[in-house]
């Protein structure tokens, strides 16, 4: 559940700017508070040729006239696709220059996530929606007779309530599976069905309501504006800059800067036993009470799923599952730790969530510690939700921890 009010933490850290690429133009925001109020000032970049040259100038001007100057932006909100290639590509590569050049963090969240948020938040209609969980079909248009689509799960945690401790927005956003694209003709009946959202525009919402619950003001609502919003209100986790990266869903021509230093020679090979030194050596140096070299030759000799992550000729991780059913329990996914926040464990994620649809796997399971939060970011972000607790599950030095169980459904 989600609670606005008047002296909540989330504010104390504004000014907050928010940037997007990813259509014909380019937009960014900045959040900040004046007289005790929220303002957001939006700004848009008409001219695509244009996109590159000015956003870095608009983004001086306009944190210069609301905030003083760009250094004092505190945090950026990223929209990180699907979209045009150069777009995404030009505007992470700015956001990371910035951000890592500032010390700052970055949240980054999909146009799928946000017109979800939208068609939920557009006068206020989640509150009249009696059904707890509604699933939401968010279909962009991808050009050339092509459809970016997102499955999104809509869940209610509570009744709204109105008082000074109010919460103003009681669902939680999470996808459903991963997005994928289509042609026109495989989703031709899918226009005008019911939780559909087929081609949204900002136009289609009204955020009336929404903005006076908030005691906010802005002249218009961009999709930066909309990204600020689902921020504010949702409270996304932020990262350090070189773990955010675009959203591209269909086979990309084109790097952000990041991206170039991670995947020219990343890949995933099989594990066998010659590797248990070396698997030894990185569980040690990542975890005080990690897998034994006894456990790591048990796991292939019980023919698990293992493989290891290879960059630049380099192991630098590796994960361990085993299938029940057709179901897979994580036994162990590893980045070594000096080559964490690189954005290495999100793709290895989403290479073994796509190996996994491909087997057929309808679920995954796995247990984390609970003050492992950058693993649990790094699950939640990816659609796993928490689903139980396994009592004094891991060795600690003074005393057992236990362990949370998470899960994430897989559609065939």
């Amino acid at each position: 559940m989600v609670e606005i009010n008047d002296k909540n933490s989330v504010f104390e850290t504004l000014p907050w700017l928010s940037i997007e690429s990813v259509g014909k133009s380019a937009s960014l925001a900045i959040v900040f508070q004046k007289n005790n109020r929220l303002q957001i000032i939006t700004e848009q970049v008409e001219s695509r040729e244009g996109v590159k040259d000015s956003l870095l100038p608009l983004i001086e001007k306009i944190a210069e006239s609301s905030v003083g100057s760009i250094q004092r932006i505190s945090k950026f909100v990223l929209i990180n696709g699907p979209g045009s290639f150069t777009g995404l590509r030009v505007v992470n590569s700015l956001i990371h220059g910035i951000a890592f050049g500032l010390n700052r963090h970055v949240a980054s969240v999909s146009l799928f996530e946000l017109f979800a948020f939208a068609w939920l938040a557009s006068d206020r209609r989640g509150k009249s929606i009696k059904s707890k969980k509604v699933i939401l079909n968010v279909v962009l248009n991808a050009r050339l007779g092509e459809y970016f689509c997102g499955l999104i799960e809509c869940t209610c945690q509570g009744e709204t309530r109105v008082n000074r401790e109010r919460q103003i927005f009681p669902w939680k956003i999470d996808f459903k599976d991963m997005p994928n694209v289509k042609t026109s003709a495989e989703i031709s009946s899918w226009r005008g069905q019911e939780n559909v959202l087929f081609c949204p525009d900002l136009s289609d919402f009204s955020f009336v309501e929404l903005l006076k619950e908030l005691n906010l003001n802005t002249d218009r609502v961009s999709l930066s504006v909309l990204a600020m919003l689902y921020q504010l209100i949702m409270k996304r986790n932020w990262s350090n800059p070189q773990e955010i990266y675009p959203l591209y869903v269909k086979n990309k021509v084109a790097q952000s800067s990041i991206e170039r230093q991670i995947e020219p020679s990343l890949n995933l090979r099989d594990l066998s036993e010659r590797d248990v030194p070396l698997l030894k050596q990185i569980e040690e140096n990542a975890y005080d009470f990690g897998w034994s070299e006894r456990n790591f030759v048990d796991a292939l000799n019980e023919n698990y799923i293992a493989k290891a992550l290879i960059n630049n000729s380099v192991m630098v991780g590796y994960y361990f599952w085993q299938k029940v059913l057709d179901e897979c329990h994580l036994l162990n996914f590893t980045i070594a730790s000096e080559r964490q926040r690189r954005g290495l464990g999100n793709w290895m994620l989403s290479q073994l969530l796509l190996s996994l649809k491909a087997k057929s796997i309808t679920a995954i399971y796995l247990e984390v510690r609970p003050s492992n939060n950058t693993a649990i970011s790094l699950y939640s972000k990816f659609g796993f939700s928490i689903i139980g607790r396994r009592k004094n599950y891991y060795p600690g030095k003074e005393s057992r921890e236990d362990a949370l169980v998470m899960k994430r459904t897989i559609l065939i």
